[in-house]
């Protein structure tokens, strides 16, 4: 009896070994399949953040385009109602520069009163909007808009 016990006992050890590869290996599959997700979402959230920091660019170079067309038009001694657009490729003196596009510059006289109701003679509205073309072929358009005394820089 004591050989049967012992080859039950060798059956029963072989048992517990492939039950434990067969564990192992199934924690091997959880752990791959785990890293294969959170590398997934990692390679995700570089994207949108390379993403998002190209659109950031995008809106800070626009704005400079549109805070230079307003510092030039607003530092023009005579203003004359009317409106005015320009190529990009004109102000740049560049084929090559990052947008394509047109500047539009509106200059119109206002008719504004103070508290008292006295008119407030030779004031405009500056408006410079700019019009470009995006990454994905869209035209887009964004703009910017003051007002301005007449005689403010007439020497």
């Amino acid at each position: 009896m004591k050989i049967k016990s012992s080859s039950h006992n060798t059956e029963l050890g072989m048992a517990k070994v492939n039950a434990s590869r067969g564990i192992v290996l199934l924690e091997i599959v959880i752990a791959l399949g785990l890293f294969a997700a959170v590398a997934v979402s990692l390679v995700k959230a570089l994207h949108m953040t390379s993403q998002t920091a190209a659109m950031i660019q995008d809106g800070m170079r626009v704005d400079r385009v549109l805070r230079s067309a307003m510092t030039e038009a607003l530092s023009n001694p005579y203003l004359k109602e009317g409106t005015q657009k320009v190529d990009i490729a004109e102000l740049t003196g560049d084929d090559k520069s990052f947008f394509s596009g047109e500047l539009e510059t509106i200059v119109e006289a206002l008719e504004l009163e103070n508290e008292d109701g006295q008119l407030l003679q030779n004031m405009y509205r500056v408006e410079v909007i700019f019009y470009w073309r995006s990454s994905d072929g869209e035209w887009q358009e964004q703009g910017a808009e003051t007002w301005r005394y007449g005689n403010l820089y007439r020497p």
